[in-house]
């Protein structure tokens, strides 16, 4: 399944005396289609590197990367850790601190090569 193959619904209400609109969404997908092909979560990244969720033989790490490649932090990951993050990650796009905030986790936002919102003050 890809993100274009998840399940979506949508529903919608019309107020028209109080001139409101209101729209629910739910998205559907699996939990393999929010990390790349390397096996990556990137929840946030600039041009130094990029922290997030790693995945190695079914064991979860919480990771900063640099640029170049080289790991400079890898600490185990609990499943409920991993479930957290992601949760925290869609909820909040402000998470996090300096950088660009990456949004391949946000549901509709998806893209085979994900993007960034913007620089972080």
């Amino acid at each position: 399944m890809n993100w274009d193959d998840r399940s979506r619904s949508t529903e919608v209400d019309v107020d028209l005396e109080e001139e409101e609109i209101e729209v629910v969404v739910k998205e559907t997908t699996t939990f393999s289609d929010f990390f790349n092909e390397d096996n990556e979560l990137r929840l946030w990244q600039d041009n130094g590197g990029w922290s997030g969720v790693l995945r190695e033989d079914g064991a979860f790490w919480r990771v900063n990367v640099m640029d170049d490649g080289e790991i400079i932090a890898k600490d185990p990951m609990s499943a409920e850790d991993v479930v957290e993050s992601i949760r925290d990650h869609v909820e909040d796009p402000g998470a996090g601190s300096v950088g660009s905030f990456i949004t391949p986790s946000r549901p509709g936002s998806h893209r085979s090569d994900p993007s960034m919102v913007g620089d972080r003050p």
